[in-house]
């Protein structure tokens, strides 16, 4: 499936790009899996690409922070989750969330053959910035999920795994997952009792979409698209973002979609529905 997916789709993309004079592609969703990260053979004149996963990991935390004030919670008096860890998005996520402005705890969560993954991780973050405090979980459906305030969600997985008395355990929920971590039915059962939001970027001024994402407004985007633009707009002439950003390169990332005025939009489930 990744053979054809490459032949079909990623290989012609590119090339389609190219003919149509682009110098930078952002590749969103799980595009960046199926080409190692930009590292498969391609023609060294372009275009360039970017991954987007700084770009995602920024406004994932700019979107936590968001949702703490609308909660009436104090982000650093919060105890976060970050479903997902030990994947590559996860980490980076993960990091940036442990990096200056953190909250009180980071909970890693992924399966549980990933523990050490997750353990290893844990003290990185802690090494970088001994003030924060970093717990793990591996999994289990057969046990409760721990309490926390707010959950960011980066994993992958083919079917929901989080039902509505699971969301009903935290104040926010700021998915990334893909396709999506919980159904529609427990999002819309629990509307008014947690937020459980999509992650995207409400795009500046002048920019439109003019496609039926699943977004507000044909203003706002995804944030891989943010990632693309901002290497257009500074000029960047060679691969931007592959692999794990490291935490640096979000945060230079993070204030480029300031400078560019990129920021969280209105609230909008994964179902499609604007929030308040």
């Amino acid at each position: 499936m990744i053979k054809q997916f490459r032949k079909k789709q990623l290989f012609p993309a590119l090339r389609l790009a190219k003919q149509c004079g682009l110098d930078m592609v952002a590749l969103g969703a799980s595009t960046p899996y199926v080409c190692n990260y930009g590292k498969l053979p391609r023609a060294a004149d372009g275009p360039h690409i970017t991954t987007g996963h700084a770009a995602t990991a920024a406004m994932l935390k700019k979107w936590a922070m968001f949702a703490c004030k609308k909660t009436n919670l104090e982000f650093g008096r919060t105890k976060l989750a970050v479903f997902g860890a030990a994947g590559r998005l996860g980490k980076a996520v993960s990091r940036y969330i442990g990096y200056e402005e953190t909250p009180r705890e980071i909970l890693l969560i992924d399966l549980p053959d990933k523990v050490n993954l997750l353990k290893e991780l844990a003290k990185e973050i802690t090494s970088q910035n001994p003030r924060v405090k970093v717990s793990i979980l591996g999994l289990d459906k057969t046990k409760p999920m721990p309490l926390f305030d707010g959950a960011v969600l980066v994993s992958n997985n083919t079917v929901p795994y989080l039902d509505a008395n699971n969301l009903r355990k935290a104040k926010f929920w700021i998915d990334d997952s893909h396709p999506r971590a919980a159904s529609i039915a427990a999002e819309e059962a629990t509307r008014n009792e947690t937020l459980y939001v999509e992650c995207y970027a409400s795009a500046p001024s002048g920019i439109d979409t003019d496609f039926p994402f699943n977004l507000p407004t044909t203003n706002d985007c995804y944030t891989c698209f943010a990632e693309g633009y901002l290497a257009w707009k500074e000029k960047i002439d060679r691969d931007f973002v592959t692999g794990i950003p490291e935490v640096a390169k979000i945060s230079k990332v993070a204030s480029l979609l300031n400078k560019y005025k990129f920021d969280v939009g209105p609230f909008f489930g994964k179902s499609g529905a604007l929030i308040g």
